[in-house]
């Protein structure tokens, strides 16, 4: 059985770099998406929600924890 361990500095640097291109990605597709809609319907839908809310979360968690660490 593996035990969980922590990750090594590389480790880390290699997730931070993947999370931030998945939340580039995921920022760009959900934007691109409404901004089509938005032009084809005239209205944005659940996409351009959940594009707000994931940057708030992003956002929101980058600030607290830079606060925690001062």
């Amino acid at each position: 059985m593996k035990l969980l361990r922590k990750a090594d500095e590389m480790e880390r640097y290699q997730s931070d770099k993947s999370a931030r291109n998945a939340f580039v990605f995921f920022t760009v597709a959900l934007l691109a998406w409404s901004l089509t809609n938005f032009f084809t319907v005239g209205k944005t839908g659940w996409e351009f929600t959940i594009l707000l809310g994931g940057n708030v979360v992003f956002f929101g968690s980058r600030v607290f924890y830079k606060r925690k660490m001062q």
